[in-house]
């Protein structure tokens, strides 16, 4: 089999896990690397180990999925719902919580070589339709973020790292009168009512949900 995972540590400790229970684990890259390189030795089936969190590392593990074209199995500390719903659009066979037993992991990869998915249908679908209403709500807030000026996105990202007002307003050398402007402005393009509830859109635009 082969293996994927965010971080080297990551690949190093599952590999020794897996060789202890007779796994061969025939090839190791980070979950960013080119779909080729798990294809070495001829692996039947694959794990990726992964945190998804953020949306561009969430694109970079659907587009190995994409890209290797074996039976995989995802082993994530992402919450169930939407997120596994990308995963297992974008071609694995089972996606499995990061606190899963050994012998569930064993399981699952066995179940994916030997050509049986970890998930039935119905499930499939309703976590896969989780995730089309997670990425119309991020398409939604892309759209949102691009109306801003580019003040503004500058003001929102301050307000992001938790600068006040009238800290944003030093920083650009105007009235304060002036900052509340632009944060009103940002406030009625994301049609919310608050600076906190602004904050937690744009967190929702750079990061997916945890729950």
């Amino acid at each position: 089999m082969a293996l994927s995972a965010d971080e080297t540590m990551t690949l190093d400790a599952v590999r020794v896990a897996l060789e202890e229970r007779d796994i061969t684990v025939t090839a190791t890259a980070a979950t960013g690397a080119d779909p080729a390189d798990l294809l070495l030795g001829e692996p039947a089936t694959w794990l990726v180990v992964t945190d998804i969190d953020e949306w561009a590392h969430l694109e970079r593990v659907c587009a190995l999925f994409r890209g290797v074209r074996l039976p995989g199995v995802a082993l994530t500390t992402a919450p169930r719902g939407g997120l596994w719903g990308a995963l297992l659009e974008a071609g694995a066979v089972e996606v499995l919580a990061a606190d899963a037993d050994s012998d569930t992991i064993e399981g699952a990869l066995r179940d994916a070589a030997d050509g049986r998915r970890g998930h039935t249908p119905v499930e499939v679908e309703g976590l896969v339709a989780q995730w089309h209403l997670m990425r119309e709500g991020r398409e939604r807030m892309r759209r949102l973020v691009a109306s801003l000026t580019a003040r503004e996105r500058e003001v929102l990202e301050l307000l992001y790292a938790g600068d006040t007002v009238a800290e944003i307003a030093e920083h650009f050398g105007v009235a304060q009168t002036t900052e509340r402007t632009q944060v009103k402005s940002i406030l009625r393009k994301f049609e919310v009512g608050s600076q906190l509830a602004a904050v937690a859109a744009y967190d929702r635009f750079l990061r997916p949900p945890r729950s």
